[in-house]
């Protein structure tokens, strides 16, 4: 269709593709034609398509005990250090919010399975739940048969929604600050610093739970050295005390965290916005980001038209594309309807022209406007355009 898909129009808007067809042509249904015509074109829809924000409610994960769910990911790429590391891997436990932090050369498959078992596993013991996201070397061949082995469940949030990792992100940006406080100017130390940080977060009072996650996950808090200047002079028996207040601060926590989530929950629901639903069967444009240097500004962001297969719970979707038979899992602010799936196109210009025919076939000169003439589709339909 040259009044839309040509160089001389370049894809526009719907009301400017309709005001230059008008100009010239005319025929019933027109405005809805052009709308669909316009609504249905692929190049506009993977470079033009917008997303409408949604917010869904904030859901609960729950409690747990200590040591039953962790949170893992990896951070970098840092500067290179003295001792080779770039990376830092970290795992937060949900239940205490205790932290475990390592710096490491390489984030491969192996360094990854080596964390999990030496600093997890062998000092806390196994897991119930661990929560990565879908970079490649946490869900691997390799960290699947650990996580197996360990008969633990993997948790993987769908791309570009990390806010399942929401702990583990929050951690990454608290030690940076505290590490940035004391690295030197070449940055080339900072893993030095790293275990500091842990030390300080562990050992700091969380607003969510109302203990440090040291004393819940050690039953003690951890000191500084000013405080061993300082003696009580009581000696009393450590293991019934230890006992009597690491019960004591796990049920106070767990019922610190019911009201910490409730409480945001409450100030988080406030924002909740539904502005799109869909169905199975639904067609969708599917945003996906592009990647590389200098390639994003004129890039089509949208791929697609796909399909609604399946609903994959917590607002996410399963589709499947057209254009390459992939199957993806999407979060619903990732998708946008497609108003008129290029595939009907044909039957609309027929439809339209079949009309069209009869209607001059009648003897009728037909609905005029001001001079303008009525386009035969023959000629100047969309046939020609798609």
């Amino acid at each position: 269709m040259e009044n839309h898909d040509s160089v001389f129009v370049c894809h526009l808007r719907t009301p400017q593709t309709y005001a230059k067809i008008a100009a010239n042509y005319w025929w019933p249904d027109m405005r809805a034609w052009v709308r669909r015509w316009v609504q249905s074109c692929r190049d506009c829809g993977t470079r033009k398509a917008r997303a409408k924000e949604v917010i869904p409610p904030l859901r609960s994960q729950g409690v747990g005990d200590a040591g039953d769910r962790w949170a893992l990911d990896v951070a970098g790429l840092l500067p290179v250090t003295d001792k080779g590391n770039r990376y830092v891997v970290a795992a937060v436990d949900y239940a205490t919010r205790y932290a475990v932090v390592a710096a490491v050369p390489s984030h491969r498959a192996p360094d990854i399975a080596n964390f999990i078992v030496e600093k997890l596993v062998m000092v806390y013991g196994p897991m119930r739940e661990l929560v990565m996201d879908g970079a490649p070397e946490l869900n691997g061949a390799v960290v699947e048969a650990l996580v197996n082995a360990l008969q633990a469940k993997q948790h993987t949030p769908v791309p570009y929604r990390p806010a399942l990792l929401g702990l583990v992100e929050r951690f990454h940006r608290t030690w940076k600050g505290m590490v940035a406080m004391f690295v030197s100017e070449a940055q080339s130390d900072w893993d030095r610093w790293l275990p500091c940080a842990a030390y300080a977060y562990n050992g700091a009072r969380h607003s969510g739970t109302g203990y440090s996650p040291n004393e819940l996950m050690m039953g003690r808090r951890l000191r500084t050295p000013n405080e061993l200047l300082r003696t009580s002079g009581v000696f009393a028996d450590y293991h019934r005390t230890l006992v009597r207040k690491m019960a004591a601060a796990t049920e106070a926590a767990k019922k610190a965290l019911s009201k910490d989530q409730a409480r945001r929950a409450r100030y988080y629901d406030r924002q909740v916005r539904r502005h799109s639903e869909f169905q199975v069967g639904d067609k969708v444009w599917v945003l996906r980001p592009t990647k590389g240097k200098g390639i994003t500004k004129l890039a089509h962001k949208w791929v697609g038209p796909a399909r609604i297969e399946a609903d994959a719970g917590f607002d996410n979707w399963e589709v499947l594309r057209d254009d390459a038979d992939e199957r993806v899992i999407a979060h619903r602010s990732f998708l946008v309807k497609c108003s008129c799936p290029s595939s009907s196109l044909g039957v609309i210009a027929e439809r339209v022209l079949r009309d069209l025919v009869e209607e001059d076939s009648g003897g009728g000169r037909g609905h005029e406007r001001g001079g303008t003439r009525r386009a035969r589709l023959g000629e100047h339909g969309p046939s020609e355009g798609k």
